[in-house]
């Protein structure tokens, strides 16, 4: 037999439709903690796609590391107790990217032609590696001797002529010069 509150509600209507409501939040918090997840699993996936790239790129180190330890092998450079090869590689191109001063001095003992003069060498290798030369010649056909020499050395480049003017030097006509000349930094320099 049925008992009365079986089938009678005492309940008002308005409560029933907060229960309702308790559903309708409750659907939108699953759905928000779904989201999480799903999003959780893709960043997941994700981190695992990198260790995974990780992981080749460091078995691909590895390779070109005794691929390289051969190679000075091969060429019989001995590398200093505790050096790696990496290490002096990039030693080698830290010095590679210097101006080796001494050796731009003896490519001009080599180009300047007779009766001209240097009177001051301005050098920078900051940046774009350049020299600025301020100096006199005899005649002007010397500067440009001077300028045709500087753009076929190897050590140079474009050579600018600032400026190129006749002058007196104790009772003697001169043509003093400015040159502006690129260096350019030689690969494989000690």
């Amino acid at each position: 037999m049925k008992k009365p509150s079986d089938y009678i509600n005492l309940l008002p209507r308005e409560e029933k439709k907060a229960s309702l409501f308790l559903s309708k939040g409750s659907i939108i918090l699953g759905l928000f903690v779904l989201a999480w997840l799903v999003l959780l699993g893709w960043q997941g996936h994700k981190l695992l796609d990198l260790r995974s790239r990780l992981n080749s790129f460091t078995i691909k180190k590895n390779e070109y590391r005794q691929q390289l330890v051969a190679l000075y092998k091969e060429l019989g450079i001995s590398l200093p107790v505790g050096m790696t090869p990496e290490k002096a590689w990039l030693i080698q191109s830290i010095l590679s990217e210097r101006i080796l001063w001494s050796e731009v001095f003896k490519q001009f003992s080599l180009i300047v032609p007779r009766g001209m003069w240097f009177d001051s060498l301005e050098g920078s290798s900051v940046g774009k590696a350049e020299i600025k030369i301020r100096g006199g010649a005899l005649n002007y056909l010397m500067v440009a001797e001077f300028m045709r020499a500087l753009e076929k050395s190897p050590y140079f480049e474009k050579p600018q002529l600032i400026f190129a003017q006749k002058a007196v030097v104790q009772g003697q006509e001169t043509v003093g010069f400015e040159i502006v000349c690129g260096v350019k930094k030689m690969r494989g320099a000690p």
